[in-house]
């Protein structure tokens, strides 16, 4: 049986404010709701309308009807679960970075797709962590979440003032890459370590205080004039095979 506060409650995690309050924020469908539980974020409770369907006997499942379901899913068409999970506590102590990685910053990316398109992306390729601005669109936002695909749960994200990183990574030796549309090609760079690279806002770039910092700007070269520019999703993916 959903009560009308579980309803009121789930309801209200489709806002940013909400999920800062409750430090909450919802996943649906089995496959993203396994990899949730499977990970180390901890799970407040289950609500699913399947009972042969089975979790780890810890946790909180609470058995609804199809309608029940419908009224708390934030999709058009609701799978059989939903869970709500609490938001990963992550200190980010910069005066300890050590260089370790790729290192990919994202600076003011607003659209959720875009946003949870880079996160499965950085997955895809092994990325552990991704450094965002506080610009940056919520990565708990219910559709950055779904297109994710679960690779929320494996990547760390670290919401930070960019430039006080890029001046750190600078003091370390790290090259400084941003993507822009008048940079040198990705296919002509000679960076085999100690590298960043940091991708801009979907219409107006990387931001001014953050490219006077950049050590190179780069591109991919286009063989179409009159396409003025790709996806950022896109060139995110096609950079990070590059550069991989």
């Amino acid at each position: 049986m959903l009560s009308k506060q579980n309803i009121k409650f789930i309801s209200s995690l489709r806002y940013s404010k909400y999920r800062l309050k409750y430090n909450c924020f919802v996943v649906e469908g089995p496959h993203l709701v396994d990899e949730f539980i499977n990970s180390d974020y901890k799970i407040h409770s289950i609500f699913s309308t399947d009972k042969g369907f089975t979790y780890n006997q810890n946790e909180n499942v609470t058995f609804i009807t199809k309608a029940e379901l419908k009224r708390i899913s934030y999709l058009k068409n609701p799978s059989n679960v939903l869970a709500v999970v609490y938001r990963k506590k992550t200190h980010f102590d910069i005066d300890q970075f050590v260089h370790h990685e790729q290192i990919v910053l994202l600076d003011s990316i607003s659209d959720p797709g875009n946003m949870g398109s880079m996160i499965r992306t950085a997955d895809w390729f092994g990325l552990q962590s991704l450094y965002l601005s506080k610009e940056c669109v919520d990565v708990y936002n219910p559709k950055v979440v779904q297109s994710t695909m679960g690779s929320l749960s494996r990547v760390s994200i670290h919401i930070i003032d960019l430039k006080i990183l890029i001046k750190k990574m600078k003091q370390q030796g790290i090259i400084c890459c941003g993507a822009t549309l008048l940079g040198e090609s990705i296919y002509k760079l000679k960076i085999k370590n100690n590298y960043a690279i940091i991708f801009g806002n979907e219409s107006h770039g990387i931001s001014l205080e953050i490219k006077k910092l950049l050590d190179k700007e780069i591109l991919i070269p286009t063989k179409n004039k009159q396409i003025d520019s790709l996806n950022v999703a896109v060139s995110f993916g096609i950079i990070l095979s590059e550069f991989r």
